[in-house]
C-alpha cells in the first residue's frame, strides 16, 4: 500500500493521530499554497463538468433568490471563490481559535486544510464517476462524504489549535462558518445581476 493511500485510510480511521503526523511534514508555505490552488482547480473543474454532463434544472425563481447556484456554470469564478474561501477560512479558524485559547500555528492549519482539499478532490471525482453509473449511489456517497468530512474537520481543527475538546472545535467552526456564509451570500447577492448576465451570454 502506497504512502498516500495509507495516509488517506488513516485520515478516516484516526483523524486526530493522522493530523499530528501531517503537521510534522516539512513543507514550505509556498508549496502548500500551490497545492491548495491545484486541488481547488480540480474541484472547480469537476463541478463545472458535472453541470455540463448532468445539468440540473434550476427554477428561475430559485436562481434569483440564490444566485450562488449560478456558480456551477462558471468554473473559473467558482475556482477563485474556492481558493479565496479557503484562505479566509484558514485565517479565520486560526484567529477565532486563538481568541478561544488555541495555541497552534497558522502553518499547521494551512497544511491540514491543504490535505483536506486534496481528499475533497478525490472524493468529488469518486462521486462524479459513481453518479454517471448509478446516480442514486452517487448521491448517497455525496452525503456520506459530507458527514465524514465534517467529523475529520473537527479533529483537524482541534489538533491545529491544540484544543482538548471537539466541542471547542465545533464552536470555532460555527462562528467562522456563519460569518463566512453571511459574507458570501451578501457578496453573491450584490453581484447576482452581473452573474446572471454572464450565464445568458
Amino acid at each position: 500500500m502506497s504512502f498516500w493511500v495509507q495516509m488517506t485510510v488513516d485520515t478516516f480511521r484516526d483523524p486526530k493521530r493522522t493530523a499530528e503526523k501531517i503537521i510534522q511534514w516539512q513543507i514550505t508555505k509556498t508549496e502548500l499554497y500551490l497545492a491548495m490552488i491545484a486541488f481547488s482547480a480540480v474541484n472547480a473543474f469537476l463541478a463545472g463538468l458535472s453541470s455540463i454532463i448532468s445539468p440540473l434544472s434550476v427554477d428561475p425563481a430559485a436562481l434569483e433568490s440564490m444566485p450562488i447556484l449560478a456558480l456551477m456554470k462558471m468554473p473559473l469564478i467558482l475556482f477563485v471563490l474556492i481558493v479565496t474561501g479557503l484562505i479566509i477560512s484558514i485565517h479565520g479558524f486560526f484567529w477565532a481559535g486563538s481568541v478561544m485559547g488555541g495555541q497552534g500555528q497558522l502553518k499547521d492549519m494551512l497544511v491540514l486544510f491543504t490535505w483536506l482539499q486534496g481528499l475533497r478532490a478525490v472524493a468529488q471525482a469518486a462521486v462524479f464517476l459513481l453518479s454517471l453509473a448509478i446516480p442514486t449511489l452517487g448521491s448517497l456517497l455525496a452525503v456520506v462524504v459530507v458527514i465524514v468530512a465534517f467529523w475529520i474537520l473537527l479533529h483537524f481543527i482541534s489538533v491545529a489549535l491544540n484544543f482538548n475538546s471537539l466541542l471547542r472545535s465545533f464552536a470555532v467552526l460555527v462562528v467562522v462558518s456563519t460569518a463566512f456564509f453571511l459574507s458570501l451570500m451578501m457578496l453573491v447577492t450584490i453581484t447576482g445581476v452581473a452573474m446572471g448576465g454572464l450565464i445568458d451570454v
